[in-house]
């Protein structure tokens, strides 16, 4: 991929997070760019889950998250309890 191939993509993710009201993080192993979302979303005071299977996440995994799931089966119960179900 060409360096502003690569720009490009990033500057198209965090454009999506500006958009975003909440950003789910699914991270069943270790990501470098799904932590880097994780802490932007927060960043710009965005509601953050995440779906996190790594045992023993990073503490920057668990800051950064408003709400931590093992499992993605859960993901709609917090959508709808926790962040108001605002057409979610």
């Amino acid at each position: 991929m060409a360096e502003s191939s690569r720009a490009d993509f990033i500057r198209r993710d965090l454009e999506d997070i500006e958009k975003c009201d909440v950003l789910v993080a699914y991270l069943p192993k270790l990501s470098a760019g799904t932590c880097m979302e994780l802490f932007y979303a927060k960043l710009k005071g965005k509601k953050t889950v995440c779906i996190c299977r790594i045992e023993n996440p990073s503490p920057w995994i668990i800051v950064h998250s408003d709400v931590v799931l093992e499992r993605i089966e859960d993901l709609e119960n917090v959508l709808k309890n926790d962040f108001g179900g605002k057409g979610l």
